[in-house]
C-alpha cells in the first residue's frame, strides 16, 4: 500500500506541470513543452579544487527560454537567468530554444528565428553574474532531439545543423534519448516517443550522427521513469549503457550530461564539469572531453592508473585515460557502485584492481546520488 501511494503521489507531482497535449506536433506548430521539474536538494558547497587547478563547476545543459519556447510555457529570459542562476547554485548554462528543420527551411521564419537568436547569443554573453552559452536544442520530429552548442547558428547554411556543428568542432548531446511512452495515466507527455529513434527503433529509422555525449539525466524524464520503466530499466540506465558502449566501440570520450529540460522558471543544476574555470570555452571543452557528473560532483573523486602509465605518479581523472599492460588500479574517496565496462560489479570502498584484456575499457562510479562519467583504460603490449 505505501509504494502504491507513494507511486500515485509521484504521479500527480508529474501531472502538476505536465503538458496537456499528446501528440507530436504537425508541420508548423512548435514542439509540446516537458513537464516543469521538481525541487532538487541543494547542492552544497562548490569542491575544492584538485592538485592540477580544476575544479567541478555546477550547470544545467537544457534550458528553454522566451521568446523562442514561449508558446510551450517558457517564461525564463536571460536577464532571469542572470539575476536568478547564482541563488540556484548554477555557474554556467546552456540555453536550447527548440528549433526545427522546417523553421530553417523556410525563408522568411529562418530570417526572423536567426535575427531573434543572434540578439540572445549577444545578451546571454553580455551576463556576468553566471556564464550563459549560446545553443539550440535541434528537433527532428521521428528521428531526434539534439543540444548543439558552441555553434554560431547565424552561419549555418541549409539546414543541417548536425553537420555543420560536426564540421566547426561544435559540441552535439543527443537528448532524452530512451524517452519511449510510458503511458503514465494523467500525463499527456508519457504518450509521446521523445526518443532517439536509430537507438530505439533500430538502424532503419536513419543513422547515428557524431556525438560527444549523451543526456543520461533528464529531470521531468526521470521523474517519470520512477513510475514506469518499460524493459524493466529506467531511460538512465540505458542511456548510460549507451554511451559506455559508444565511447568504448569508437575508442574517445563520451559525455553523460544531465538537464533540467525546463520550460518554467524553475532553475537547478543538473551536470558538474571538471574545469579551470567557468568560462564558456572552458566548460565546452570540459564537456567535450567527458569531464562530466550528474546529480552532484560526489562521485568526482573517481581516478584510475594502469600498469604502464607513462608519467610517474600521475592519476587519470574522469574524462582522462591511462596506459596498461593488464592491470588498472582504480581509487575513489568514500563507498560506492563501481561499473566497469558498463557492468555492475557491486558496491567497494574506495578502491578495486582490475585485471584487463587487450582493448578499452570504462569506469565509473555511482555514489550519493552522483554519478560520474568514465575514465577510460587503454590496454595493450
Amino acid at each position: 500500500m505505501r509504494r502504491s501511494v507513494a507511486t500515485a503521489g509521484l504521479v500527480a507531482a508529474i501531472a502538476a506541470c505536465a503538458p496537456s497535449r499528446a501528440a507530436e506536433p504537425p508541420p508548423g506548430r512548435a514542439d509540446a513543452p516537458a513537464p516543469g521539474p521538481a525541487p532538487a536538494p541543494s547542492p552544497g558547497p562548490a569542491p575544492a579544487p584538485g592538485p592540477d587547478g580544476r575544479r567541478w563547476i555546477a550547470g544545467d545543459l537544457h534550458v528553454h527560454i522566451a521568446p523562442f519556447d514561449a508558446r510551450e510555457g517558457a517564461s525564463l529570459r536571460i536577464a532571469d537567468l542572470e539575476r536568478d542562476g547564482p541563488a540556484a547554485g548554477l555557474e554556467f548554462v546552456i540555453v536550447t530554444p527548440h528549433v526545427h528543420p522546417r523553421t530553417l527551411a523556410s525563408p522568411g521564419r529562418r530570417r526572423e528565428w536567426m535575427t531573434r537568436w543572434s540578439a540572445m547569443a549577444a545578451e546571454a554573453r553580455a551576463a556576468r553574474a553566471l556564464t550563459i552559452i549560446p545553443g539550440t536544442e535541434y528537433t527532428v520530429w521521428g528521428y531526434g532531439h539534439f543540444g548543439v552548442s558552441g555553434l554560431d547558428l547565424a552561419a549555418v547554411r541549409g539546414d543541417d545543423v548536425l553537420g555543420a556543428a560536426a564540421a566547426a568542432g561544435a559540441l552535439v548531446v543527443v537528448n532524452h534519448p530512451y524517452a519511449v511512452p510510458t503511458g503514465i495515466p494523467g500525463i499527456p507527455i508519457s504518450e509521446r516517443d521523445l526518443s532517439f529513434r536509430p537507438w530505439t527503433a533500430g538502424a532503419a529509422a536513419g543513422p547515428v550522427p557524431r556525438l560527444d555525449g549523451v543526456e543520461v539525466w533528464n529531470l521531468p524524464l526521470g521523474l517519470a521513469n520512477l513510475a514506469s520503466r518499460p524493459g524493466g530499466q529506467s531511460g538512465e540506465q540505458r542511456a548510460f549503457a549507451t554511451a559506455d558502449a559508444l565511447a568504448r566501440r569508437e575508442g574517445r570520450p563520451i559525455a553523460t550530461v544531465g538537464g533540467s529540460d525546463t520550460h518554467a522558471r524553475h532553475l537547478v543544476p543538473t551536470t558538474w564539469v571538471l574545469a579551470a574555470d567557468a568560462g564558456e570555452a572552458a566548460i565546452l571543452a570540459a564537456v567535450r572531453a567527458g569531464a562530466t557528473c550528474v546529480g552532484s560532483p560526489a562521485a568526482g573523486t573517481l581516478v584510475a592508473r594502469g600498469d604502464a602509465e607513462p608519467v610517474a605518479d600521475r592519476w587519470a581523472r574522469i574524462g582522462e585515460s591511462t596506459r596498461a599492460r593488464a592491470r588498472v588500479d582504480l581509487r575513489w574517496t568514500g563507498r560506492a557502485r563501481l561499473f566497469v565496462d558498463g557492468v555492475d560489479r557491486g558496491e567497494h570502498d574506495g578502491a578495486w584492481t582490475h585485471t584487463a584484456t587487450a582493448g578499452a575499457h570504462t569506469y565509473r562510479i555511482e555514489q550519493d546520488g552522483s554519478r560520474c562519467g568514465f575514465v577510460y583504460a587503454n590496454v595493450g603490449p
